[in-house]
């Protein structure tokens, strides 16, 4: 069961941006992000976690209108990203491209708001669906295996989620040549709500 819950805290922090601080000092003053640009499936490496032997990947899709964002994460129960073990998807819409500026690590990003449609989880194994029953997980009882769950607006473990429809903050950065993105780190808010920083892991498209 520890196994099951901590691959979940796992993933809710990569989802949500927590990690180091880009360490390049590069400038992608070229870069301009436009939805457009965005429009499509962007996906990160399969990323390992070798002490629990889990892994887990996100996956961004921009809708057609660039509108909308659902990040995708799926769990494994093995460090190759093979075998599911639950899936924590959140999804904006309304979204809407701000200005572009930089942060103090030199990165040229655009802010940008959305409204929160969803947060959910899907526990894919009825092994995870009963740790997640037995430690009554975000305060619910009827976890079920393959059947998504909401858990907007709910308290998992010591994380808050936004409630549907709530104001969601965050940036994006491009690299110059425009084959990557990265978005802000949501646990590392500035006095106007918006990341400070910028998370590490690279969206491919």
């Amino acid at each position: 069961m520890i196994k099951y819950i901590f691959l979940l805290f796992f993933s809710i922090f990569l989802l949500s941006g927590c990690g180091d601080k880009l360490s390049t000092s590069t400038t992608d003053d070229s870069a301009n992000i436009t939805k457009a640009l965005l429009t499509g499936t962007w996906t990160a490496k399969c990323s390992d976690n070798t002490t629990a032997s889990t892994s887990s990947k996100t996956v961004l899709v921009f809708s057609a209108s660039g509108d909308n964002l659902t990040a995708t994460t799926t769990n494994y129960s093995d460090l190759s990203c093979v075998t599911q073990s639950s899936v924590f998807t959140k999804k904006l819409n309304t979204l809407v491209l701000g200005s572009k500026s930089f942060t103090s690590q030199n990165q040229i990003i655009n802010k940008f708001t959305a409204a929160v449609a969803d947060i959910t989880l899907e526990p894919k194994t009825t092994s995870v669906s009963t740790s997640l029953n037995i430690s009554t997980y975000c305060g619910l009882t009827g976890w079920s295996s393959g059947t998504e769950t909401s858990i907007a607006g709910l308290t998992c473990g010591s994380i808050t989620y936004k409630s549907q429809n709530a104001a969601y903050k965050d940036l994006i950065q491009i690299n110059s040549e425009k084959t990557f993105i990265r978005l802000g780190n949501t646990t590392n808010l500035g006095s106007s709500g918006y990341p400070k920083t910028l998370y590490t892991v690279e969206y491919f498209k």
